[in-house]
């Protein structure tokens, strides 16, 4: 079955999630984008919306729980999601870092890609993937303003 969708409106601007029977599978901010969407949304579906709203409000919210469908990534692109998944709210990491922790040292080029290809924004929290020498500038977000409020409210919320 093809991925269903949706867009809502946040604080940080407007998004664009889709979902399969597994789970989440893409969620994006909907920068110049009309994407088609699904007729309804099941309620869990309606929740993870309502959580992210919530979150990017500066309210707390634990998104660590919400299902994803990684069947779309390579296993690298999993191993990756897997390590920023496990990053706390607020911690940034380097790209050297995840290439460590995700068995590839030395593949710190790889990781950027990763992260760059990331359909996952904030549930697979790359906005915490910094150079080794600062946050840098560029961003999956399409602003680094946008990456730089997201760790501002994770570390706001003090994880």
């Amino acid at each position: 079955m093809a991925p269903r969708s949706l867009s809502f409106a946040t604080a940080l601007g407007r998004m664009h999630v889709a979902w399969t029977t597994e789970g989440v599978c893409a969620l994006r901010f909907a920068d110049g984008i009309n994407p088609r969407e699904s007729p309804k949304a099941p309620a869990w579906v309606l929740n993870a919306v309502h959580q992210l709203m919530a979150h990017l409000a500066g309210q707390p919210q634990d998104l660590g729980r919400l299902p994803l469908d990684l069947s779309g990534l390579t296993p690298f692109q999993r191993r990756v999601a897997e390590v920023l998944r496990a990053t706390r709210p607020g911690q940034t990491i380097s790209y050297g870092e995840v290439a460590l922790l995700a068995g590839r040292p030395g593949a710190a080029r790889a990781v950027g890609q990763a992260v760059k290809a990331n359909p996952l924004l904030i549930l697979v929290p790359c906005h915490r993937v910094v150079a080794a020498h600062g946050p840098g500038g560029w961003s999956a977000f399409g602003t680094p303003e946008r990456k730089a409020r997201l760790l501002e409210l994770e570390t706001l919320k003090g994880g």
